[in-house]
């Protein structure tokens, strides 16, 4: 056992010296059962015991050694009452408290106050005031509290904790006390001893658990933080939104390409050389010649009734072939622009499937390992076919 363990080493500090003795009183009620008041008070002294860090007295003794020293006063035994009263003051701690409540039933509001002193001094160590809505609240809030009102009496013993977590931004507590954010990147020094740590984000199940810290030691706590199933479908539907527009950005760029592609090809085909029949550079090579028009039979396009006007020719082709690199630059405008959508939204949108195991009543509760989800398939294929007039793109995403 951890606490076992925690107990041999503050006794090997000094082996002469017992453990401090602590003693638990009655608790004061106010609009509150007796029995309820008790039983508060015996799950405080329940919790130290738990701890083995003290010589616990609970209420119950104390009650009976002050009931037996009492009797023996009425009796007249003045000296026979030195040995009970010595076993009390033998503690050197005292644990008090006061129990109210307000409201009734369910709607019920309890307020505990407890507050450690150190025998023979009237100003308290150390004090914790809970507030809870119903007995089972109240119940469950005592442990986490007890913890937190004898921390001060291992404040001299040092350790270390470092706490790491399944998601960023979390904020980490450590008795109540807000320590920093996940992922803290340096360790957090505590008080040897035990302590609540509590780990909390928006949309997330709360983890509250007890630590034990060993002084010089360093202790290294990774919590899994459990996702709403609300907050589950929110992140699902978040992230594939952003997925299924990034992969539609990468598909504008995969178009704007073959755009680009396209139009600078048949833009090329359309310029020619002076050997390809029909082209700009085959009727200017006339047009240089100074053989503005041709009385050729069977000249290719725009040549017809036995004539070719290579000056209206070259003119039209100029004026396609630019409109053809005008089509490419616009193709490949949108081809970066899809591209630099597509990166932007695949970086700043979060993978989808992270939480696809939270989502459902078979959602995986408890582990403690991280685990990576796999990178979404992609359906996104592109083919260009050369064709006689030019290319032809087809793809599907």
């Amino acid at each position: 056992m951890i606490a076992t363990a925690l107990v041999v080493s503050l006794l090997a500090a000094n082996e002469a010296q017992p453990p401090p003795g602590l003693a638990v009183m009655d608790f004061a009620v106010e609009g509150v059962a007796p029995e309820v008041g008790a039983a508060v008070s015996g799950l405080v002294s329940h919790e130290l015991e738990r701890l083995q860090l003290f010589r616990v007295n609970t209420a119950e003794t104390t009650r009976v050694i002050l009931g037996v020293d009492r009797q023996r006063q009425l009796l007249g035994c003045d000296n026979c009452s030195a040995t009970s009263l010595g076993e009390l003051t033998s503690f050197e701690y005292l644990v008090t408290g006061k129990l109210l409540r307000t409201g009734s039933g369910r709607e019920s509001n309890y307020t505990l106050l407890l507050t450690l002193l150190k025998v023979g001094s009237a100003s308290p160590l150390s004090s914790v005031r809970l507030t809870a809505k119903g007995e089972e609240k109240l119940l469950q809030e005592v442990p986490p509290n007890t913890l937190k009102l004898v921390g001060k009496l291992l404040e001299g013993r040092q350790g270390a904790l470092v706490v790491s977590s399944s998601e960023v931004g979390a904020a980490v507590k450590i008795d109540d006390t807000q320590v920093g954010t996940t992922p803290l990147q340096a360790r957090v020094p505590v008080a040897a001893g035990p302590h609540l740590l509590s780990v909390e984000k928006d949309g997330f199940t709360q983890v509250r658990k007890e630590v034990r810290i060993t002084a010089d030691q360093v202790s290294d706590e990774y919590i899994r933080l459990v996702p709403s199933p609300d907050m589950a479908e929110q992140y699902e539907a978040k992230a594939t939104r952003f997925r299924v527009l990034a992969w539609s950005a990468a598909g504008v760029a995969a178009a704007g390409a073959a755009t680009f592609i396209l139009g600078t090809v048949v833009a090329n085909n359309k310029y020619g050389t002076t050997l390809s029949e029909g082209t700009f550079e085959w009727h200017r090579a006339f047009l240089k010649e100074g053989e503005e028009v041709s009385d050729i039979n069977a000249m290719p396009a725009r040549c017809y009734k036995g004539e070719c006007d290579h000056r209206r020719a070259a003119g039209q082709l100029k004026a396609e072939i630019e409109s053809w690199q005008a089509i490419s630059y616009v193709g490949l405008g949108v081809a970066g622009a899809g591209a630099a959508a597509s990166g932007i939204l695949f970086v700043v949108g979060d993978p989808p499937g992270k939480y696809e195991a939270y989502r459902g009543k078979t959602g995986v509760v408890g582990s403690t390992s991280p685990t990576t989800s796999p990178a979404p398939k992609s359906n996104f294929s592109l083919q260009i076919v050369p064709t006689a007039g030019g290319i032809l793109a087809s793809g599907t995403f």
